[in-house]
Parts: C-alpha cells; sequence; structure tokens
C-alpha cells in the first residue's frame, strides 16, 4: 500500500504530465472512468492558471488580442516549473518568457509594468514623507532626515514603444517609470533617465543629507558641470510628491 505522500505524487504527477502516468491502482472506478475524471481536474487547473494569467495581464491581454495572448499563455503555463508554481506566483516569470521568446520589446515592458503594479498593490504599508514633514526643517535638521524608499515603489526602464494601454502616460515613451502606493491608488511617474539614476539611489541612502549628495554628483554628470542643490530640488519634490520615500523604520507590515 502507498504511502500517502507516494499517492498524492502520483496524482500530480498524472495531472502534470499526462494519462501514462494514471494511477490505476489508487482508483475503485474502471481506469477509463478515473482518467475521465482526471482529465476534467487537469482541465479546471489549466482553466484557472490562465485565469491567472489574465488577471495579472489585462492590459497586455488587450494589447496582444485573446487569441496571441492566449496561444503563448498555454505555452507558458505547461513549463514543468510554472507547473509547481502556486497561483499567486504564477505569472511572476511572464515578461521573461516573452522576453525567451523575442516577442516585441512593447509587450515585454507591458508585462513588466503590470507586474511591477501587482507587486506595488501588494506591498507592505508604510507612511510617506511628505513634504510638510520636513518644511520646517533647519538645515542640519534636513541633511539628517532618516529615509528610505518606500515599500511599495518599483522602477521599470523601458525599451519599446509605449504601448497604447498606457496612453494616460502620454504620446512620448518615457525613459522609465515608477509605480507607487502611498496611499491605497497605485499610481504611475514617468521618469527621465537622470531621474531614474536618482530613484536608484534611494535603496542605498540612509539620509535626505546622502540622497542629495547622490544626486547633486548625477545632475553635475549629466549636466557635465559641477551641480548644486537648485538643480536637484525639483527632482526631489517629485519624488517625495510622488510618495517614494519613507522614514526609516516606518514600516507598518508586510
Amino acid at each position: 500500500m502507498p504511502s500517502l505522500a507516494e499517492s498524492q505524487s502520483r496524482f500530480i504527477d498524472c495531472l502534470q504530465k499526462g494519462p501514462d502516468h494514471l494511477p490505476v491502482e489508487l482508483f475503485i472506478e474502471p481506469a477509463n472512468r478515473a482518467l475521465l475524471g482526471m482529465k476534467a481536474h487537469a482541465n479546471t487547473i489549466s482553466h484557472a492558471r490562465l485565469v491567472a494569467l489574465d488577471n495579472a495581464y489585462p492590459k497586455l491581454h488587450q494589447h496582444m488580442g485573446h487569441e496571441n495572448f492566449h496561444s503563448i499563455s498555454r505555452d507558458y503555463i505547461e513549463q514543468d516549473h510554472i507547473l509547481l508554481c502556486d497561483m499567486n506566483n504564477i505569472a511572476k516569470d511572464f515578461a521573461h518568457f516573452l522576453e525567451k521568446r523575442e516577442i516585441g520589446a512593447t509587450e515585454v515592458d507591458l508585462a513588466r509594468v503590470e507586474w511591477a503594479w501587482l507587486e506595488s498593490y501588494r506591498a507592505a504599508e508604510a507612511i510617506p514623507v511628505r513634504l510638510e514633514d520636513i518644511a520646517t526643517l533647519d538645515e542640519e535638521s534636513l541633511l539628517g532626515f532618516p529615509v528610505d524608499q518606500h515599500p511599495a515603489v518599483r522602477f521599470i526602464e523601458l525599451f519599446g514603444e509605449l504601448s497604447p494601454e498606457l496612453s494616460e502616460l502620454g504620446d512620448e515613451t518615457p525613459y522609465a517609470l515608477m509605480v507607487v502606493r502611498p496611499e491605497a491608488q497605485v499610481l504611475f511617474h514617468p521618469l527621465t533617465d537622470l531621474e531614474h539614476a536618482i530613484t536608484r539611489k534611494i535603496a542605498n541612502i540612509s539620509t535626505m543629507g546622502n540622497l542629495l549628495e547622490e544626486a547633486i554628483e548625477l545632475v553635475g554628470k549629466d549636466a557635465n558641470t559641477e551641480g548644486d542643490a537648485e538643480q536637484v530640488m525639483p527632482h526631489l519634490i517629485k519624488l517625495i510628491q510622488a510618495g517614494a520615500l519613507m522614514k526609516k523604520q516606518e514600516l507598518q507590515g508586510i
């Protein structure tokens, strides 16, 4: 008599690998009836995986069209490592899969943007730094103000033309997008290459002074001059207004 773990393993093998792996001895019904039930169960699971991709990438589905999206979705979910994924993470590697299949850069970008939206939506809660939090600080207190990247922030560098499904961002394709969720709503913010370089520094700084120094250096390099705080402040204000920063140790949950 096989153990419960062995029986479950063989049952899963049949669902993932097909009727040749049907553990006939585990069923009271004749093999053809057992296989019919397993097929129905496998179809239900397969459909659920496709629905999970639909839910994760609604804009990409619309952009690619139903037939094209579902054709590549079926190929994606049949990969061995995807068959082992739980439904919450099954869509995580879809953009990479599109890239390997040499689907267009616009489609890959859109998939990465939509997954970043989901990550931002699911991220831990934290109170963002507001301009009023630092407006009355003296210079020493401002430079020493402890900051960190808000847990709901994501950055996506774009390599193709902006999809029409992101038309709310304008007609021009930005260098990158910043995805943030300072409150309940997930928001997109277009970034220039300089702004993208500055925002990527947030995760490696500890105070507002550190961020200011890094930004001044980057602005100077970009303009081939010596940067100063006056040039940098509009970029930092944009980050703060977007909700990209939090005070260190303000994390509320996971």
